[in-house]
Formats: C-alpha cells, sequence, structure tokens
C-alpha cells in the first residue's frame, strides 16, 4: 500500500511512469485507487463551469455557428404507409446527389424496399440512436445536411458530437429521429 501513496501524490515523471507501469499488476491485485475517476475527470476538466467563467471574463464566447439552410430541398411529396413504407419516384425524375441511400433488397416479387433507417436503444433503453445505414458517397456533405434538417449544430468539442460516422457507410444520430430523417430522405427522392 506504501506504492499506491507514492503513486497517488507524486507528480508523472519518467521515473514514476515506469514505476508506474511496474505497478500496473500491483494495483490490479491490491485495488489501488487511482487519482480520479471518468466522472471527476469529466466534471474537473471537461464540463467545468469555472472555465466557462474565465472563458466569459476573457471575452472568449463560444456561441454555435448558425446552420446554414438546406442545400437539396425536398422535392417530393411523402406518403408512408402504416408499416412506415414509402413509395420511391420514378428513377428519371431524382436528381443527382453527391451522396446515396440506398433501399433495402430481396422482397417478395421484386418490390421495392424500406429506407435502411433504424432505432437502436442502449443503456437498458434509455439512450435512443438513430442509425442510417447504406450510404454511399460524401458523407461530409450528407452529415452537414443532415444537421440543418435536424437542427442540430456542430459542436465545440468533436467528442460530444450528436452525429458520428460509422465504419461501412453508417450514420448515427442521438435521440429517435426515424420520422424525421425518412420524412427528409423521402422527400428527397430515395
Amino acid at each position: 500500500h506504501s506504492l499506491c501513496k507514492v503513486l497517488y501524490n507524486t507528480v508523472p515523471t519518467m521515473a514514476t511512469m515506469a514505476t508506474l507501469s511496474r505497478a500496473v499488476g500491483f494495483a490490479a491485485r491490491n485495488q489501488c485507487r487511482l487519482k480520479h475517476s471518468a466522472t471527476q475527470v469529466n466534471r474537473l476538466f471537461k464540463k467545468n463551469p469555472a472555465r466557462f467563467r474565465v472563458e466569459k471574463r476573457m471575452g472568449i464566447e463560444r456561441v454555435p455557428k448558425p446552420l446554414d439552410a438546406p442545400k437539396f430541398p425536398e422535392i417530393f411529396e411523402v406518403n408512408f404507409l402504416p408499416n412506415g413504407w414509402s413509395a420511391p419516384p420514378p428513377a428519371d425524375q431524382v436528381p443527382e446527389y453527391p451522396f446515396r441511400v440506398t433501399r433495402t433488397k430481396n422482397k417478395p416479387n421484386d418490390g421495392t424496399g424500406f429506407l435502411p433507417v433504424y432505432s437502436k436503444f442502449r443503456k437498458d433503453g434509455t439512450k435512443a440512436i438513430t442509425v442510417v445505414k447504406r450510404l454511399t458517397g460524401d458523407k461530409e456533405l450528407f452529415v452537414e445536411e443532415m444537421r440543418s434538417v435536424l437542427d442540430i449544430p456542430e459542436p465545440f468539442n468533436p467528442t460530444d458530437d450528436k452525429i458520428r460516422c460509422r465504419v461501412g457507410g453508417t450514420i448515427e444520430v442521438d435521440g429517435n429521429r426515424v420520422r424525421e430523417v425518412k420524412h427528409w430522405l423521402t422527400g428527397l427522392g430515395f
């Protein structure tokens, strides 16, 4: 336990970092408590109200940039069936966009599939996330357009962003925004 006290009360240097790397196994075996928990780090360093007061005193204001109007207006009228399906417009009437969301496939009788927009629930159903799959093309422009349609400003800290790009053409949005996203995509002609 004396090593825990030394590690807990010292400022990290090269020597203490080497000691710390050797003591990782010791800390795991003896339940050595590190300096700050994740909640404390969040409170003390990331969302500290004192930092906001100092920034205000120095004249640094964190005002979000105003959102641009959507570049691609909704062209088509949207009609949804009770099961969530909407008929796509004829292919020759859809303009070319720098991004594309393809519908699901392999429906009976060569039917047109659904838009790949789903809701996902995490943390025992308390956190809702909207997932948009099968996106190809310019993802940055798609996210920028989605921000303006859903009225989600770009955050100052990228880790606090409510829209995330995942691997394989998947976009995640915090909150259950499935209806709004489907309405927007159907209005564009997808």
